[in-house]
């Protein structure tokens, strides 16, 4: 069956959705496609705007037919997104709905393609069959798609002469035209219109704060905010604060007083009296000062860390730790990124299984000759150190078969190898943006070297060195 002939047959002809109505915290996700028979694809989402982190969100199993039904949990409309290899598709989930979905047609990527870290997979709208799901994402897919041509084609008019009148034609056209009732959909709609206006009047970053954001709830899963949060604040702490504000700001960080007192102090400023949106106006200032070097390390660090325990709900505090791991993150002295993995036998393996011994952590692809040269070395150095040290090895290959074979043909390879099992979070804890990647790890779980040499450069020297200090210090 060729492929459109395949999409239009998964679009009309599969078996129809239950009447049975959804509840209100689930959604339930079902479909065919042939050439998607056997895949594990995880769907992601956005758990940090502040830090674009992603987590999973769903893991769906396809059958060797093709075929996929799967409920699962969700208590407010998310956007998700899964790599389907050259294709990264998106959808906004919304909690009670029913959703028949349509992939497109799969395209594996080339071997340049896997193996470069500057690869971008095309954005594509996830197909949607089932017509009573598909209101508000094809609302906002027709939505986008308006605002982006008129924004486009206007932006030299609207940056260059601020005209107001046009921003104004054009938010009253797109608005009258796009009418969805839905408060999701019409927030959507309210923030695509604020980079009209930020565009146009300039440099009056409070008053727009006032009118878009100030006494407004914060949208945790809907990208535009994070883009246009990120854009006004980028720059913002702590000059735009109002001026009495900003002198007592500078104070108290100087002397590294906890989050909730910083807080209070932002409050002051009449267009952060909510307390959320403080909090998180106060994060984004710490983390871009940090970027900026604005504020000392220690200064940052401390005031973070605070927020870990003192933010007022669960989600700024979630947000306080992800922005703490990721600016500590990889500091040599630092806590070594977690992770929990399959080996060759299919058995979880997690770093704390490895405590008490150095661990020479290495990120490697089967079809690179740099990683595949290293493997050589890896095998001298692993029976070297055999008492003190383990090597592991993750695979991030695409296909978990890819490591199997490796280790066929390679059976003297013994030590462990991991493999990613489409995990990017271990790929983002570890920043890995080229293979091969190298990491010591004492055994305490500390990141001993970060990033280390690897086994063809001085590892050797440099690793006898660090067991000669530890053995002097005990």
């Amino acid at each position: 069956m060729d492929r459109f002939c395949f999409l239009i047959f998964a679009a009309f002809s599969l078996c129809l959705i239950d009447t049975v109505a959804m509840p209100s915290d689930s959604v339930r996700i079902k479909g065919a496609n042939e050439e998607y028979a056997g895949f594990t694809l995880v769907f992601e989402h956005y758990s940090n705007f502040i830090t674009s982190e992603t987590k999973p969100l769903l893991s769906l199993q396809i059958d060797d037919e093709g075929v996929f039904d799967y409920t699962f949990p969700l208590e407010e409309i998310t956007y998700a997104f899964v790599d389907l290899g050259r294709y990264r598709a998106h959808i906004y989930f919304e909690p009670g709905k029913k959703y028949e979905v349509v992939f497109p047609p799969f395209e594996p990527r080339t071997d340049s393609e896997r193996l470069s870290p500057h690869f971008q997979p095309q954005e594509v709208v996830l197909g949607i069959a089932n017509e009573e799901s598909r209101l508000l994402n094809r609302n906002i897919t027709e939505f986008e798609a308006s605002f982006e041509y008129m924004y486009s084609n206007n932006a030299v008019e609207l940056f260059v002469n601020g005209n107001d009148s046009l921003a104004m034609q054009i938010e009253e056209r797109l608005d009258n035209q796009f009418i969805y009732n839905h408060p999701f959909f019409r927030r959507y709609k309210e923030l695509s219109f604020f980079k009209l206006w930020h565009m146009t009047v300039r440099r009056q970053e409070r008053f727009l704060i006032d009118n878009y954001f100030s006494d407004k709830p914060v949208e945790y899963q809907l990208p535009v905010y994070h883009e246009v949060f990120r854009t006004i604040f980028s720059g913002f702490f702590p000059d735009g604060f109002d001026s009495s504000v900003k002198e007592q700001l500078r104070e108290v960080l100087g002397r590294r007083r906890p989050f909730n007192e910083v807080v209070d102090v932002v409050k002051q400023d009449t267009l952060f009296a909510q307390q959320e949106f403080a909090e998180l106006v106060l994060l984004y200032g710490l983390y871009d000062s940090f970027h900026r070097d604005f504020l000392r390390e220690e200064t940052v660090f401390s005031v973070v860390n605070s927020a870990r325990e003192t933010g007022s709900s669960q989600r700024v505090r979630n947000m306080a730790d992800g922005i703490y791991r990721r600016i500590t993150m990889l500091r040599p002295g630092s806590k070594a990124p977690g992770f929990s993995l399959l080996n060759i036998e299919g058995e979880r393996v997690n770093l704390t299984d490895y405590e008490g011994r150095y661990l020479y952590l290495n990120f490697i692809h089967t079809e690179n000759y740099s990683c595949l040269r290293d493997l050589q070395t890896l095998k001298s150095l692993s029976q070297m150190f055999d008492e003190v040290m383990d090597i592991v090895t993750i695979v991030i290959d695409e296909d978990y078969e890819a490591m199997v074979t490796l280790l066929k043909e390679y059976p003297e390879y013994d030590w462990d190898f991991l493999h990613f099992g489409a995990n990017s979070q271990v790929i983002f804890d570890y920043n890995i943006m080229a293979v091969p990647a190298y990491y010591l790890i004492a055994p305490d779980g500390t990141l001993a070297m970060s990033p280390a040499p690897t086994p063809e450069e001085n590892f050797r020297e440099r690793f006898i060195t660090i067991l000669r200090n530890s053995r002097s210090v005990h």
